[in-house]
């Protein structure tokens, strides 16, 4: 199958699987990858000829082809291909969950183990043990079923004749005897296992059914889901295969309702839209200077002596080294008188030897490293939004404060930056942006709340210096959106807020208020205030905001 070669997917990405399956055999389960694959993308991967030996396979692939014949699913493989990955994965796991949920719940698996137990048992054995055979089958199968009594008369006249303790001694081979027995116990298993194999096909097909059409439900209904969040989402969201997930929950379809909503509010107020962008430029992409070293290597070659190598003579000298010692030193040894000459010779390293001159060639590197600065653009910069969800926010102020939450979490995943919401009344409530494929549950749920409580700022603030210690949000800027309705700040926490500034980070407000409340002004470095009577509010917001980044 070359096709595979020129494929971005491949059968070893679902190597685990392939490896570690637990159902049916390695080459099986390999085709189930290739098969999954051809049904979705079947002009990138053709199937080769398979033989299965497990009689459930059939169903299985059946099976498949239904799933499959989903045309919005096949859709949605193609134009996402994270999504058709994650769609083969899913099935993989589902079929390898039905399937051990389907052993385990056989009921037969118990005849399973005692038929395959006297399948294994030597001839020589049924001699003398043929009638617990004969008797477990009487209570599973009514005569009509199986005629056991027809196999106990045979069993009886083919055993009398042999003497089963001369059979161990191996005294009497009983060679005839112990043939026909041999054929009449494999009948006799035969036509246990074909009954035995048609129960429990009956039943895995039965239980295999209801988990089939169980799942096709299921992914039916994520498709339809997955439909209506991509087509409020997709706008500002480039990759949607982290969206899809089997394992979650179905959205209720208030949550689709009031995505739609604050989507369609962000469309009508532009301004809106604008002024989340303009948020959004603050601690702007910045020129930095990034040093790299290249290496530069210079190749020497020479050649050396080396009088290791025996190519030519170059003269004698005295050794020890007995691979080099001349011919006629080694003659000493021929004559008992002369022979201690040697050894003494040897101990004194003056025996003559051949001293050679040989010539190799020396290859050397020499690295010579270059520095070079090279100017690349920071990632923008990450923020924070601090929401007051207090009850004095209910009414006007709930909604801008959610529809601008709605427009930052369009800019953090159209840009791909680190966005982090803070929710605060008496308690707060925390959502990374950045991760919006697992967050966008608690969006929702953001969204759809009720305003209500009291207001308490310090630990919305505290949290949100808290992650100005990480990595992550080290240089990020902060925005409090509130009707600053509360009580002032801790002295504490103005002094925690005043060292972040001392770092370059800036802390912004917006008053949502008709009344003007001068009580913080003194703590952060930027106040705007939305007044309803104020039809440009956002243009002179935007403003004042591109004054400052």
């Amino acid at each position: 199958m070359n096709a595979w070669n020129n494929a971005t997917l491949q059968p070893e990405d679902f190597d685990q699987f392939i490896q570690f399956g637990q159902i049916f055999d390695k080459p099986t389960r390999r085709y189930l990858v290739e098969y999954i694959c051809h049904k979705i993308h079947p002009e990138i991967f053709e199937l080769g000829d398979f033989i299965f030996e497990n009689y459930g396979f059939d169903y299985l692939r059946k099976s498949l082809d239904q799933l499959f014949e989903n045309a919005p699913l096949i859709s949605l493989a193609k134009q996402h291909e994270s999504i058709s990955r994650q769609i083969i994965q899913d099935t993989l796991k589902w079929m390898r969950r039905a399937y051990l949920k389907t052993e385990a719940a056989n009921p037969y698996a118990e005849e399973k183990n005692q038929y395959n137990r006297w399948c294994d048992t030597p001839t020589f054995l049924w001699v003398q043990n043929w009638y617990y055979a004969t008797n477990l089958l009487k209570e599973i199968y009514p005569a009509e079923t199986l005629n056991v009594a027809f196999y106990e008369q045979k069993l009886e006249d083919l055993t009398r004749p042999i003497d089963a303790q001369a059979l161990l001694r191996q005294a009497k081979p009983y060679t005839a005897e112990l043939a026909a027995l041999e054929t009449v116990t494999e009948d006799l298993l035969a036509q246990w296992n074909a009954l035995l194999t048609a129960k429990s096909l009956a039943f895995e097909l039965t239980h295999w059914q209801q988990q089939f059409e169980e799942h096709q439900q299921w992914v039916e209904a994520k498709v339809e889901e997955f439909a209506k969040l991509s087509r409020i989402i997709s706008p500002f969201i480039q990759d949607l295969g982290n969206y899809w997930d089997l394992q979650r929950k179905l959205w209720k379809n208030t949550g689709f309702d009031v995505l739609e909503q604050y989507a369609q509010l962000l469309h009508d107020e532009q301004n809106l839209q604008a002024l989340a962008d303009m948020l959004g430029k603050m601690r702007q992409a910045e020129i930095e200077l990034d040093e790299e070293i290249y290496e530069n290597v210079i190749t020497h070659k020479t050649w050396v002596t080396d009088p290791q190598i025996r190519t030519e003579i170059d003269g004698i000298y005295e050794s020890s080294e007995l691979p080099k010692v001349l011919p006629s030193e080694i003659s000493y040894l021929g004559y008992e008188a002369t022979e201690a000459v040697f050894l003494k010779k040897y101990a004194d390293q003056a025996l003559l030897t051949w001293q050679y001159q040989g010539k190799k060639l020396v290859t050397s590197d020499q690295v010579y490293s270059i520095k070079q600065q090279k100017q690349k653009r920071k990632e923008k910069g990450p923020f924070i939004i601090c929401i007051d969800t207090s009850g004095s926010m209910e009414g006007l102020p709930e909604q801008v404060a959610k529809t601008l939450c709605f427009a930052i979490l369009k800019m953090a995943a159209q840009e791909h930056r680190k966005c982090f919401l803070i929710s605060f009344s008496i308690g707060i409530q925390t959502i990374n942006l950045l991760d919006l494929a697992n967050s966008l549950d608690e969006v929702i749920r953001f969204l759809m709340m009720s305003f209500h409580g009291g207001t308490d700022a310090t630990p919305a603030l505290i949290a949100a210096i808290e992650m100005l210690q990480t990595n992550d949000y080290r240089e990020a800027d902060l925005l409090m959106v509130s009707d600053f309705v509360m009580f002032d700040l801790r002295e504490e926490v103005k002094k925690l807020i005043r060292i972040q500034q001392q770092k370059n980070t800036q802390f912004h407000s917006l008053t949502i208020t008709d009344e003007t409340l001068p009580v913080f002004y003194e703590t952060f470095d930027h106040h705007w205030v939305y007044r309803s009577d104020d039809k440009n509010v956002y243009k002179r917001l935007l403003n004042e905001l591109r004054t400052i980044v």
